[in-house]
């Protein structure tokens, strides 16, 4: 049987900049999938591949077993995309956006109605639903956007960063909504540089980098993946890094890989409590200053940023 959704091959080059790099991708029905990757890692270009508006230079994307490519006017009537811009119109009402976009798609007007009702309903527009797009929070326009999305009631709803810019709080409210549409059927592909909310709210994740992917699989297994290790972040006032591991080593810490952020040292060992007391009582014995040190598990967002620097040294 085919997959949902299957993206295959996909390249995408612009002049001479590969954008996206062969591509393969399987989405199933009803899932939230994260795409996840750095600025000018593919995620946008791969989001408006998946909707027709590019077309790839080669492969092909499938939609229930059929080239999108084939059938524009399927894609148009089943998937609903919104983006970082924005797609209503501010001089509108959030009512009027909907009725807009709803007779676009040739809605009856009495369906029309009752649909707009209970979109305004499901994003909780419907004590706004008079004021004008340009009047509305930043959170409210980003509501009213995924509601415009979803008009024409798409069973694939794509969200380019959709929290992009907003506060914790109205992160959490937008999550919330996003996984009320998916359990209503929808399935729902999402593009993050968040990865706290990523791991909160995607079934499965593919990390982007330089228009490659590099792995894809469900947080929990990405992280059982990595996660035999601990991180220890550590920066030391002399920056004599290659001396205090060599006698970290000796004195019986496990070092499995060494990697720098910045003035800091990442050392990747599967126990950090023990390596920790080590580095204490190795700092004391060579009289080096300890400026900060700390443990943490492999979440996705250790585990991203591993897998990225590792990259970028072989490029």
């Amino acid at each position: 049987m085919p997959g949902f959704i299957e993206v295959k091959d996909i390249v995408k080059i612009f002049g001479k900049h590969v954008v996206l790099d062969d591509i393969n991708i399987e989405i199933p029905y009803g899932k939230i999938f994260g795409i996840i990757g750095e600025n000018g890692s593919g995620k946008t270009t791969l989001l408006n591949t998946l909707i027709g508006f590019y077309k790839p230079t080669r492969g092909t994307i499938y939609f229930q077993g059929l080239d999108i490519f084939k059938d524009m006017h399927g894609v148009e009537t089943r998937f609903g995309f919104a983006t970082q811009a924005g797609s209503f119109y501010p001089k509108l009402t959030a009512e009027e956006n909907l009725w807009y976009f709803g007779r676009l798609y040739q809605i009856p007007r009495q369906e029309l109605k009752e649909r707009i009702r209970k979109l305004l309903d499901l994003v909780e527009l419907t004590y706004a639903k008079k004021s004008l797009g340009e009047e509305l929070s930043t959170g409210m326009k980003r509501r009213l956007d995924i509601a415009c999305a979803l008009i024409h009631k798409p069973v694939v709803l794509i969200l380019d960063e959709p929290t992009e810019d907003l506060d914790p709080l109205l992160r959490k409210e937008l999550l919330t909504l996003i996984k009320r549409i998916n359990e209503n059927g929808v399935t729902v592909i999402i593009t993050s540089h968040l990865l706290e909310e990523v791991e909160e709210l995607c079934d499965l994740v593919a990390i982007l980098h330089r228009g490659r992917l590099l792995k894809m699989g469900s947080p929990t297994a990405i992280e059982r993946e990595y996660g035999k290790n601990e991180v220890v972040k550590l920066e030391l006032e002399s920056k004599n890094y290659q001396v205090f591991i060599k006698k970290l080593i000796q004195h019986g810490g496990k070092v499995e890989d060494v990697d720098y952020e910045g003035q800091k040292i990442l050392i990747y060992t599967p126990k950090g409590d023990r390596l920790l007391s080590l580095i204490m009582s190795t700092a004391k014995a060579l009289k080096e200053k300890v400026n900060h040190v700390s443990v943490d598990k492999m979440s996705l967002n250790i585990i991203f940023e591993s897998i990225v620097r590792g990259e970028r040294k072989n490029d």
